[in-house]
């Protein structure tokens, strides 16, 4: 990475494969099976309807180690207010599934979410997820890992297939 990219984010990234030839593969594609099962089951729930009638995509699984003194400054995933503009992806949905504890708050590492209502920070806790919007509704970033130990995670992002009919995301 250079010095610019690590001002801006500094974890390390990987898209493992959900090879179901080894244990650790069959376990990512089951994962992945569960969390497109939770998408599928919002849908009728939400209060806006058709929120999540198109998102029927997911790109690959990400997998982020955040070592002690990185961080991701604020941003959204997908930098589109309606669905419109040239700087739209599909991203609709944001999941982030936690691998491991940040023990104390003082440690960082914390998910920050800015909505209207003020902000919000989740500390990872291992098995825990953080489900959120991924265009302009969610600005979020991830705090200065100010512990020990590396916080590990894997995200995925979920795609609205109307807005971008031409993502190279897998259809669920």
């Amino acid at each position: 990475q250079n010095e610019r990219s690590q001002i801006l984010r500094g974890d390390e990234i990987a898209w493992p494969e959900a090879d179901l030839e080894t244990p650790f593969g069959r376990a990512l594609a089951e994962w992945q099976q569960t969390a497109d099962k939770l998408v599928a089951r919002l849908r009728p729930l939400l209060p806006k309807p058709g929120e999540l009638q198109y998102v029927r995509a997911r790109e690959p699984i990400m997998a982020s180690k955040y070592a002690p003194g990185s961080r991701y400054i604020r941003h959204y995933d997908n930098n589109c207010e309606d669905g419109s503009s040239i700087d739209c992806n599909g991203r609709r949905l944001t999941m982030v599934h936690y691998l491991n504890d940040i023990p104390l708050d003082s440690h960082g590492c914390h998910l920050r979410l800015a909505v209207s209502q003020g902000t919000f920070d989740v500390r990872p806790q291992r098995d825990h997820l953080a489900l959120f919007w991924a265009d302009r509704r969610t600005p979020h970033e991830v705090l200065r890992n100010d512990g020990e130990a590396a916080r590990y995670a894997l995200s995925c992002w979920y795609v609205d297939i109307q807005e971008a009919p031409q993502s190279p995301a897998t259809r669920m």
